[in-house]
């Protein structure tokens, strides 16, 4: 598209920053709102892939963020006995404190993009005198609840549990129970290296972090020695307590309007692509502005590259969050992906 568009971009997350960085580059007028434009207070890790590296680089913040990056060169999944299921390599994947890639996208933005730290409540002045409006504004996105009817998030009865431990991973793990899961990873960053952890159990939270971790540990117990310093070194300040809550499906441009990241399609966390997909989002629709004639055009194209991909991961982690917040048949699910184990080539 050869002229400037007027962008405005709500939400400074993931999605948001990489967007506004990227379509600044191209040379449109984008204003980036956000309420706090705050960087996360607990620096819990995320797995950037190969896809997701690649978006950092165009962006010109991939050395940034492997600077304070951990790199495992393999992790392996537990069963409900403690027993190893199976372990993969890591391959080129990087772990990165959500805190840090928000600090490092925040310092990408260019000057020429116009900040407005502010409460939205209707998005409709935000279409006024603009091109597009970009919905980048979460899993409970008022974007789209204000162009999409009815497309509120829903909640799965989960709770979890997330942080960081100043104490060297005792172990690269994810061990799915009878209905509770526990992984924890390594963690580099700003802040020193330590421990990613994150658990997941049944619907159970309180007005107090310090009860919530009471209630995880009487939940798990000391089922392994690894689990259990894990869970002797956390600490109320440096975790996070949240629910489990995904996008209904939808189509994620309207007129527009379009959706990215979480606000596009939420998903449950079990596959870790999160922030990939969100950066990937990001990517796609400024390649799309900059190879269509028109943002109608643009925006089909984008819908077109990024819907199927997003979708498949929204049902692949739901259906990951299923088999593993298995509760009477976990033996059975072990059992069976032991099987599997023993016929791959990994």
């Amino acid at each position: 598209m050869s002229r400037s568009l007027r962008i405005r971009v709500l939400g400074a997350g993931v999605a948001g920053l990489a967007a506004s960085i990227a379509l600044a580059a191209d040379g449109h007028d984008v204003e980036l709102i956000d309420e706090h434009f705050e960087v996360p207070s607990v620096g819990t890790a995320l797995g950037m892939f190969r896809s997701a590296q690649q978006v950092l680089r165009r962006l010109e913040v991939l050395d940034a963020v492997r600077e304070v990056s951990a790199a495992p060169r393999s992790g392996s999944l537990r069963g409900i006995d403690g027993r190893v299921i199976v372990t993969v390599p890591a391959g080129d994947t990087l772990l990165v404190a959500r805190s840090d890639l928000v600090r490092i996208l925040q310092e990408a933005v260019p000057g020429t993009v116009r900040t407005s730290s502010r409460r939205v409540d209707d998005v409709r002045p935000l279409r006024e005198d603009a091109d597009l409006l970009l919905g980048a504004d979460g899993v409970h996105s008022l974007v789209r609840r204000s162009g999409w009817p009815g497309a509120v998030a829903r909640s799965h009865g989960l709770t979890v549990l997330r942080g960081t431990a100043d104490i060297e991973p005792p172990e690269v793990t994810e061990t799915w129970g009878g209905g509770w899961l526990v992984g924890i990873t390594p963690l580099a960053g700003t802040e020193g290296a330590g421990t990613n952890w994150f658990a997941c159990v049944p619907e159970h939270r309180t007005s107090s972090v310090t009860e919530d971790l009471a209630h995880l540990r009487a939940v798990i117990g000391d089922r392994r020695g690894p689990i259990g310093a894990l869970l002797e070194a956390v600490r109320p300040e440096t975790t996070l307590v949240h629910g489990i809550h995904t996008a209904p499906p939808v189509l994620p441009v309207r007129q527009d309007v379009a959706l990215l990241g979480d606000a596009a399609h939420a998903m449950a966390p079990h596959l870790g692509h999160g922030a990939n997909t969100a950066l990937e989002d990001a990517d796609a629709l400024a390649a799309a502005l900059r190879d269509r004639g028109s943002v109608p055009a643009a925006l089909r194209t984008y819908a077109r590259r990024r819907a199927p991909v997003d979708q498949a991961w929204r049902l692949g982690s739901a259906a990951m969050m299923s088999l593993a917040m298995a509760d009477e048949r976990a033996g059975l699910r072990d059992r069976v992906l032991r099987g599997f184990a023993r016929l791959s080539p990994l």
